[in-house]
Protein backbone atom coordinates (compact mmCIF):
# COMPACT_ATOMS: atom_id res chain seq x y z
CA UNK A 1 0.00 0.00 0.00
CA UNK A 2 2.95 2.32 0.59
CA UNK A 3 3.63 2.26 -3.16
CA UNK A 4 0.13 3.47 -4.08
CA UNK A 5 -0.18 7.20 -4.77
CA UNK A 6 -2.55 9.31 -2.67
CA UNK A 7 -5.07 9.85 -5.48
CA UNK A 8 -5.54 6.10 -5.90
CA UNK A 9 -6.20 5.62 -2.18
CA UNK A 10 -8.64 8.51 -2.21
CA UNK A 11 -10.47 6.94 -5.17
CA UNK A 12 -10.77 3.66 -3.25
CA UNK A 13 -12.01 5.43 -0.13
CA UNK A 14 -14.92 6.87 -2.09
CA UNK A 15 -16.45 3.36 -2.11
CA UNK A 16 -16.05 2.71 1.64
CA UNK A 17 -18.92 3.24 4.04
CA UNK A 18 -18.66 5.76 6.86
CA UNK A 19 -17.83 3.21 9.54
CA UNK A 20 -14.85 1.92 7.53
CA UNK A 21 -13.65 5.45 6.82
CA UNK A 22 -13.64 6.29 10.49
CA UNK A 23 -11.71 3.08 11.17
CA UNK A 24 -9.10 4.06 8.55
CA UNK A 25 -8.17 7.04 10.68
CA UNK A 26 -6.79 4.65 13.29
CA UNK A 27 -4.56 2.70 10.87
CA UNK A 28 -1.76 5.19 10.23
CA UNK A 29 -1.07 8.90 9.94
CA UNK A 30 -1.23 8.85 6.13
CA UNK A 31 -4.70 7.32 5.99
CA UNK A 32 -5.81 9.59 8.81
CA UNK A 33 -5.01 12.57 6.60
CA UNK A 34 -6.38 11.09 3.35
CA UNK A 35 -9.72 10.25 4.96
CA UNK A 36 -10.33 13.99 5.28
CA UNK A 37 -9.86 14.61 1.55
CA UNK A 38 -12.88 16.44 0.02
CA UNK A 39 -13.21 13.89 -2.80
CA UNK A 40 -13.91 11.16 -0.23
CA UNK A 41 -17.00 12.99 1.07
CA UNK A 42 -18.38 15.37 -1.54
CA UNK A 43 -20.73 12.77 -3.11
CA UNK A 44 -22.13 11.43 0.21
CA UNK A 45 -25.42 12.08 1.98
CA UNK A 46 -26.08 12.19 5.72
CA UNK A 47 -29.05 12.48 8.06
CA UNK A 48 -28.48 14.11 11.44
CA UNK A 49 -30.31 11.16 12.99
CA UNK A 50 -27.74 8.63 11.74
CA UNK A 51 -25.68 6.76 14.34
CA UNK A 52 -22.40 8.29 13.18
CA UNK A 53 -23.76 11.76 12.31
CA UNK A 54 -21.85 13.60 15.05
CA UNK A 55 -18.51 12.12 13.99
CA UNK A 56 -19.11 12.90 10.32
CA UNK A 57 -20.22 16.47 11.01
CA UNK A 58 -17.08 16.98 13.10
CA UNK A 59 -14.58 15.42 10.65
CA UNK A 60 -15.91 15.54 7.07
CA UNK A 61 -14.95 18.67 5.09
CA UNK A 62 -18.03 18.50 2.85
CA UNK A 63 -21.10 16.47 1.83
CA UNK A 64 -23.48 16.46 -1.07
CA UNK A 65 -26.69 16.30 1.00
CA UNK A 66 -27.50 16.84 4.67
CA UNK A 67 -30.96 15.94 6.04
CA UNK A 68 -31.77 17.83 9.23
CA UNK A 69 -34.63 16.75 11.48
CA UNK A 70 -33.49 18.22 14.77
CA UNK A 71 -31.68 15.15 16.08
CA UNK A 72 -28.20 16.64 16.44
CA UNK A 73 -27.49 20.31 17.15
CA UNK A 74 -24.03 19.84 15.66
CA UNK A 75 -25.67 20.85 12.38
CA UNK A 76 -25.77 24.44 13.66
CA UNK A 77 -21.98 24.71 14.17
CA UNK A 78 -20.39 22.14 11.87
CA UNK A 79 -17.70 23.21 9.39
CA UNK A 80 -18.84 20.47 6.99
CA UNK A 81 -20.07 22.34 3.91
CA UNK A 82 -22.99 20.80 1.98
CA UNK A 83 -24.43 21.44 -1.47
CA UNK A 84 -28.00 20.37 -0.59
CA UNK A 85 -29.72 21.00 2.74
CA UNK A 86 -33.03 19.31 3.57
CA UNK A 87 -34.94 20.58 6.60
CA UNK A 88 -37.88 18.36 7.54
CA UNK A 89 -40.28 18.54 10.48
CA UNK A 90 -42.49 15.50 9.95
CA UNK A 91 -43.86 14.19 13.22
CA UNK A 92 -42.27 10.81 12.56
CA UNK A 93 -39.00 12.31 11.37
CA UNK A 94 -38.00 14.49 14.31
CA UNK A 95 -37.27 13.72 17.98
CA UNK A 96 -40.33 13.88 20.20
CA UNK A 97 -38.59 15.85 22.96
CA UNK A 98 -37.85 18.85 20.71
CA UNK A 99 -40.47 21.61 20.61
CA UNK A 100 -41.60 23.14 17.35
CA UNK A 101 -40.02 26.48 18.27
CA UNK A 102 -36.69 24.85 19.11
CA UNK A 103 -36.78 22.94 15.83
CA UNK A 104 -37.50 26.10 13.84
CA UNK A 105 -34.57 27.91 15.48
CA UNK A 106 -32.28 24.93 14.90
CA UNK A 107 -33.27 24.95 11.23
CA UNK A 108 -32.57 28.68 10.96
CA UNK A 109 -29.14 28.30 12.60
CA UNK A 110 -28.26 25.29 10.43
CA UNK A 111 -29.22 27.22 7.29
CA UNK A 112 -27.29 30.33 8.31
CA UNK A 113 -24.27 28.19 9.15
CA UNK A 114 -24.30 26.48 5.74
CA UNK A 115 -24.78 29.79 3.98
CA UNK A 116 -21.62 31.10 5.67
CA UNK A 117 -19.64 28.06 4.47
CA UNK A 118 -20.39 29.09 0.89
CA UNK A 119 -21.19 25.74 -0.76
CA UNK A 120 -24.98 25.58 -0.30
CA UNK A 121 -26.90 25.62 -3.59
CA UNK A 122 -30.13 23.68 -2.96
CA UNK A 123 -32.57 23.98 -0.06
CA UNK A 124 -35.63 21.81 0.62
CA UNK A 125 -37.94 22.78 3.47
CA UNK A 126 -40.92 20.80 4.79
CA UNK A 127 -43.26 22.65 7.14
CA UNK A 128 -46.32 20.45 7.88
CA UNK A 129 -46.34 20.97 11.66
CA UNK A 130 -45.09 24.51 12.24
CA UNK A 131 -47.39 27.06 13.85
CA UNK A 132 -47.40 30.88 13.83
CA UNK A 133 -44.59 31.91 16.19
CA UNK A 134 -41.57 34.26 16.27
CA UNK A 135 -39.27 31.24 15.85
CA UNK A 136 -41.02 30.21 12.64
CA UNK A 137 -40.83 33.80 11.42
CA UNK A 138 -37.09 33.75 12.09
CA UNK A 139 -36.68 30.57 10.05
CA UNK A 140 -38.61 31.85 7.05
CA UNK A 141 -36.84 35.21 7.15
CA UNK A 142 -33.55 33.32 7.09
CA UNK A 143 -34.75 31.33 4.08
CA UNK A 144 -35.94 34.45 2.26
CA UNK A 145 -32.64 36.29 2.76
CA UNK A 146 -30.34 33.30 2.09
CA UNK A 147 -27.76 34.07 -0.59
CA UNK A 148 -26.18 31.83 -3.20
CA UNK A 149 -29.07 29.35 -3.57
CA UNK A 150 -29.88 27.90 -6.99
CA UNK A 151 -32.94 25.83 -5.98
CA UNK A 152 -35.54 26.37 -3.25
CA UNK A 153 -38.38 23.91 -2.63
CA UNK A 154 -40.89 24.59 0.15
CA UNK A 155 -43.52 21.89 0.69
CA UNK A 156 -46.48 22.01 3.03
CA UNK A 157 -48.43 25.11 4.02
CA UNK A 158 -46.62 28.02 5.58
CA UNK A 159 -48.08 29.28 8.86
CA UNK A 160 -49.38 32.81 9.30
CA UNK A 161 -46.54 35.23 9.92
CA UNK A 162 -46.49 37.49 12.96
CA UNK A 163 -44.86 40.11 10.68
CA UNK A 164 -44.73 40.31 6.91
CA UNK A 165 -41.52 39.14 5.27
CA UNK A 166 -40.01 41.91 3.15
CA UNK A 167 -36.24 41.43 2.98
CA UNK A 168 -34.89 39.15 0.28
CA UNK A 169 -31.36 38.09 -0.65
CA UNK A 170 -28.53 40.58 -1.22
CA UNK A 171 -28.13 39.28 -4.77
CA UNK A 172 -30.47 37.22 -7.00
CA UNK A 173 -29.33 33.63 -7.54
CA UNK A 174 -32.31 31.21 -7.64
CA UNK A 175 -33.09 29.45 -10.90
CA UNK A 176 -35.81 27.12 -9.49
CA UNK A 177 -38.52 27.93 -6.93
CA UNK A 178 -41.39 25.77 -5.63
CA UNK A 179 -43.90 26.83 -2.97
CA UNK A 180 -47.59 27.04 -2.10
CA UNK A 181 -49.30 30.43 -2.25
CA UNK A 182 -52.10 31.45 0.07
CA UNK A 183 -52.95 34.51 2.14
CA UNK A 184 -50.49 33.36 4.84
CA UNK A 185 -47.52 32.76 2.56
CA UNK A 186 -48.05 35.53 0.01
CA UNK A 187 -45.48 37.93 1.50
CA UNK A 188 -42.82 35.17 1.62
CA UNK A 189 -43.51 34.05 -1.96
CA UNK A 190 -43.55 37.61 -3.27
CA UNK A 191 -40.27 38.39 -1.52
CA UNK A 192 -38.65 35.37 -3.17
CA UNK A 193 -40.08 36.16 -6.61
CA UNK A 194 -39.02 39.81 -6.39
CA UNK A 195 -35.57 39.09 -4.96
CA UNK A 196 -34.70 36.51 -7.62
CA UNK A 197 -36.64 37.89 -10.60
CA UNK A 198 -33.42 38.42 -12.56
CA UNK A 199 -32.33 34.77 -12.36
CA UNK A 200 -35.45 32.57 -11.98
CA UNK A 201 -35.94 30.15 -14.85
CA UNK A 202 -38.47 27.66 -13.42
CA UNK A 203 -41.35 28.42 -11.02
CA UNK A 204 -43.72 25.83 -9.55
CA UNK A 205 -46.61 27.27 -7.51
CA UNK A 206 -49.50 25.57 -5.71
CA UNK A 207 -52.22 28.21 -5.43
CA UNK A 208 -54.73 27.80 -2.64
CA UNK A 209 -58.39 28.77 -2.73
CA UNK A 210 -59.22 32.19 -1.35
CA UNK A 211 -56.04 33.93 -2.48
CA UNK A 212 -57.01 37.61 -2.46
CA UNK A 213 -57.26 39.75 -5.58
CA UNK A 214 -54.35 41.96 -4.55
CA UNK A 215 -52.12 38.94 -3.84
CA UNK A 216 -53.20 37.38 -7.14
CA UNK A 217 -52.35 40.50 -9.12
CA UNK A 218 -49.01 40.87 -7.34
CA UNK A 219 -48.06 37.25 -8.07
CA UNK A 220 -48.89 37.64 -11.75
CA UNK A 221 -47.08 40.99 -11.97
CA UNK A 222 -43.90 39.57 -10.42
CA UNK A 223 -43.90 36.60 -12.79
CA UNK A 224 -44.16 39.06 -15.64
CA UNK A 225 -40.89 40.75 -14.64
CA UNK A 226 -38.77 37.59 -15.11
CA UNK A 227 -36.75 37.82 -18.30
CA UNK A 228 -35.29 34.32 -17.89
CA UNK A 229 -38.48 32.46 -16.93
CA UNK A 230 -39.01 29.60 -19.38
CA UNK A 231 -41.01 27.11 -17.29
CA UNK A 232 -44.11 27.87 -15.20
CA UNK A 233 -46.28 25.32 -13.41
CA UNK A 234 -49.36 26.46 -11.47
CA UNK A 235 -51.63 24.03 -9.66
CA UNK A 236 -54.94 25.41 -8.43
CA UNK A 237 -56.46 23.57 -5.49
CA UNK A 238 -59.99 24.90 -5.90
CA UNK A 239 -61.11 25.71 -9.46
CA UNK A 240 -63.55 28.64 -9.20
CA UNK A 241 -64.34 31.87 -10.99
CA UNK A 242 -61.47 33.41 -9.00
CA UNK A 243 -59.19 30.84 -10.60
CA UNK A 244 -60.24 32.09 -14.04
CA UNK A 245 -59.46 35.66 -13.01
CA UNK A 246 -56.02 34.56 -11.82
CA UNK A 247 -55.34 32.72 -15.08
CA UNK A 248 -56.29 35.84 -17.02
CA UNK A 249 -53.95 37.97 -14.90
CA UNK A 250 -51.19 35.41 -15.18
CA UNK A 251 -51.36 35.04 -18.95
CA UNK A 252 -51.49 38.78 -19.47
CA UNK A 253 -48.24 39.17 -17.51
CA UNK A 254 -45.94 36.29 -18.54
CA UNK A 255 -43.24 37.03 -21.06
CA UNK A 256 -43.44 35.72 -24.66
CA UNK A 257 -40.29 33.61 -24.22
CA UNK A 258 -42.08 31.11 -21.93
CA UNK A 259 -41.42 27.58 -23.22
CA UNK A 260 -43.28 25.35 -20.75
CA UNK A 261 -46.62 26.06 -19.11
CA UNK A 262 -48.72 23.82 -16.87
CA UNK A 263 -52.11 24.90 -15.54
CA UNK A 264 -53.38 22.10 -13.32
CA UNK A 265 -56.76 22.28 -11.63
CA UNK A 266 -57.97 24.69 -14.34
CA UNK A 267 -60.86 23.29 -16.34
CA UNK A 268 -61.88 26.45 -18.22
CA UNK A 269 -59.25 27.01 -20.90
CA UNK A 270 -60.80 29.72 -23.07
CA UNK A 271 -58.64 32.47 -21.47
CA UNK A 272 -55.56 30.46 -22.36
CA UNK A 273 -56.70 29.77 -25.90
CA UNK A 274 -57.21 33.50 -26.44
CA UNK A 275 -53.68 34.20 -25.18
CA UNK A 276 -51.86 31.47 -27.12
CA UNK A 277 -50.65 33.82 -29.89
CA UNK A 278 -48.86 35.91 -27.22
CA UNK A 279 -46.71 32.87 -26.30
CA UNK A 280 -44.83 32.18 -29.56
CA UNK A 281 -42.03 30.24 -27.85
CA UNK A 282 -44.35 27.80 -26.02
CA UNK A 283 -43.20 24.21 -26.67
CA UNK A 284 -44.93 22.25 -23.87
CA UNK A 285 -48.48 22.87 -22.66
CA UNK A 286 -49.94 20.79 -19.80
CA UNK A 287 -53.62 21.17 -18.89
CA UNK A 288 -56.07 19.54 -16.51
CA UNK A 289 -58.78 19.88 -19.13
CA UNK A 290 -60.39 17.46 -21.53
CA UNK A 291 -59.38 17.88 -25.19
CA UNK A 292 -62.65 19.25 -26.55
CA UNK A 293 -62.87 20.21 -30.21
CA UNK A 294 -62.68 23.93 -29.38
CA UNK A 295 -59.28 23.44 -27.78
CA UNK A 296 -57.87 21.33 -30.60
CA UNK A 297 -59.09 23.68 -33.32
CA UNK A 298 -57.43 26.60 -31.53
CA UNK A 299 -53.98 25.01 -31.91
CA UNK A 300 -52.36 25.67 -35.27
CA UNK A 301 -49.03 26.98 -36.61
CA UNK A 302 -50.34 30.55 -36.43
CA UNK A 303 -51.42 30.48 -32.76
CA UNK A 304 -48.80 28.05 -31.38
CA UNK A 305 -45.88 27.92 -33.84
CA UNK A 306 -43.41 26.26 -31.45
CA UNK A 307 -45.76 23.81 -29.68
CA UNK A 308 -44.53 20.21 -29.85
CA UNK A 309 -46.24 18.64 -26.80
CA UNK A 310 -49.80 19.03 -25.52
CA UNK A 311 -50.77 17.12 -22.36
CA UNK A 312 -54.46 16.81 -21.48
CA UNK A 313 -56.71 14.54 -19.42
CA UNK A 314 -59.66 12.37 -20.37
CA UNK A 315 -62.29 11.20 -17.93
CA UNK A 316 -65.45 9.23 -18.53
CA UNK A 317 -65.27 8.61 -22.28
CA UNK A 318 -63.77 6.07 -24.63
CA UNK A 319 -60.25 7.11 -25.51
CA UNK A 320 -60.28 4.77 -28.54
CA UNK A 321 -63.30 6.54 -30.01
CA UNK A 322 -61.71 9.92 -29.26
CA UNK A 323 -58.52 9.30 -31.24
CA UNK A 324 -60.65 8.53 -34.30
CA UNK A 325 -62.41 11.89 -34.03
CA UNK A 326 -62.15 14.40 -36.85
CA UNK A 327 -60.74 17.14 -34.59
CA UNK A 328 -57.80 14.98 -33.48
CA UNK A 329 -56.82 14.05 -37.02
CA UNK A 330 -57.24 17.63 -38.24
CA UNK A 331 -55.08 19.01 -35.43
CA UNK A 332 -52.24 16.56 -36.00
CA UNK A 333 -52.40 17.15 -39.76
CA UNK A 334 -52.23 20.92 -39.30
CA UNK A 335 -49.43 20.58 -36.74
CA UNK A 336 -47.17 17.78 -38.02
CA UNK A 337 -44.56 18.24 -35.26
CA UNK A 338 -47.18 18.11 -32.47
CA UNK A 339 -47.45 15.29 -29.92
CA UNK A 340 -50.63 14.89 -27.88
CA UNK A 341 -50.31 13.01 -24.62
CA UNK A 342 -53.54 11.86 -23.04
CA UNK A 343 -53.67 11.09 -19.32
CA UNK A 344 -56.50 8.64 -18.62
CA UNK A 345 -58.25 7.29 -15.58
CA UNK A 346 -57.78 3.52 -15.63
CA UNK A 347 -61.08 3.14 -13.73
CA UNK A 348 -63.01 4.43 -16.74
CA UNK A 349 -63.92 1.31 -18.69
CA UNK A 350 -65.42 1.24 -22.15
CA UNK A 351 -67.82 -1.57 -23.02
CA UNK A 352 -66.48 -2.69 -26.44
CA UNK A 353 -69.71 -4.25 -27.65
CA UNK A 354 -71.53 -0.96 -27.02
CA UNK A 355 -68.88 1.23 -28.71
CA UNK A 356 -69.04 1.78 -32.47
CA UNK A 357 -65.28 2.33 -32.63
CA UNK A 358 -64.12 -0.54 -30.41
CA UNK A 359 -66.33 -3.04 -32.17
CA UNK A 360 -64.38 -2.46 -35.41
CA UNK A 361 -61.36 -4.08 -33.77
CA UNK A 362 -58.55 -1.73 -34.87
CA UNK A 363 -55.50 -0.96 -32.68
CA UNK A 364 -55.70 -4.38 -31.08
CA UNK A 365 -52.15 -3.98 -29.74
CA UNK A 366 -53.39 -1.34 -27.26
CA UNK A 367 -54.75 -2.45 -23.88
CA UNK A 368 -57.46 0.21 -23.75
CA UNK A 369 -58.71 -0.69 -20.28
CA UNK A 370 -55.22 -0.48 -18.79
CA UNK A 371 -53.57 2.44 -20.57
CA UNK A 372 -52.97 5.44 -18.30
CA UNK A 373 -50.87 7.60 -20.60
CA UNK A 374 -51.26 7.60 -24.37
CA UNK A 375 -49.35 9.57 -27.00
CA UNK A 376 -50.48 10.52 -30.51
CA UNK A 377 -48.48 11.87 -33.44
CA UNK A 378 -48.66 11.93 -37.23
CA UNK A 379 -45.06 12.44 -38.43
CA UNK A 380 -42.38 9.92 -39.33
CA UNK A 381 -40.83 8.89 -35.97
CA UNK A 382 -37.37 8.81 -37.57
CA UNK A 383 -37.82 12.45 -38.59
CA UNK A 384 -39.30 13.70 -35.30
CA UNK A 385 -38.27 17.33 -34.60
CA UNK A 386 -38.44 16.75 -30.83
CA UNK A 387 -37.54 13.12 -30.00
CA UNK A 388 -37.41 13.98 -26.29
CA UNK A 389 -41.21 14.19 -26.35
CA UNK A 390 -41.38 10.44 -27.07
CA UNK A 391 -39.79 9.49 -23.73
CA UNK A 392 -41.73 8.19 -20.73
CA UNK A 393 -39.94 10.46 -18.31
CA UNK A 394 -41.35 13.82 -17.28
CA UNK A 395 -40.39 16.05 -14.38
CA UNK A 396 -43.93 17.38 -14.09
CA UNK A 397 -45.83 15.00 -11.85
CA UNK A 398 -49.54 14.72 -12.48
CA UNK A 399 -51.66 15.30 -9.38
CA UNK A 400 -53.42 11.95 -9.63
CA UNK A 401 -50.35 9.78 -10.30
CA UNK A 402 -47.81 8.90 -7.57
CA UNK A 403 -44.88 8.99 -9.98
CA UNK A 404 -44.10 11.07 -13.07
CA UNK A 405 -42.49 8.12 -14.88
CA UNK A 406 -45.65 6.53 -16.27
CA UNK A 407 -45.18 4.39 -19.41
CA UNK A 408 -46.71 5.97 -22.50
CA UNK A 409 -48.44 3.99 -25.26
CA UNK A 410 -47.63 5.72 -28.56
CA UNK A 411 -49.93 5.60 -31.58
CA UNK A 412 -49.15 7.07 -34.97
CA UNK A 413 -52.23 8.39 -36.76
Amino acid sequence: MDQLPDDVLVAVMQFLDVEDLLACRLVCRRLCVLVLDRDVWRHRSLCDGDFDASAVLRLAPCLDTLDVGGWDLAVTTTRCAVATLKLFSLSTGSPHNVTVDTLALAFALALRNQESLGRLRRLQLELPTFRPAPATDALLRTVASCSGLKSLEVTGYLPKFTHYIQHGPPMPSLTYFQCSVNNNSASFVHTILAGHAATLEEVNLVIDAGLGFVETATTAELLGTMDRLHSLRCKYLSPTDDCTVLVEALLSSVRPHLERLALLGVHVVRPLLRRLPSLPALRHLDLDAEPVDEMLKSINPATAPALTLLEVVMLGQCRHAWIHGAAVKATLTANPKLHIQLWCNSDDKCVPQNCETCVVGCHQEVQWDEVVRMGLYSHDPDMCPSPEDHTDNTDWQRSYHPTPDVPCTWIRL
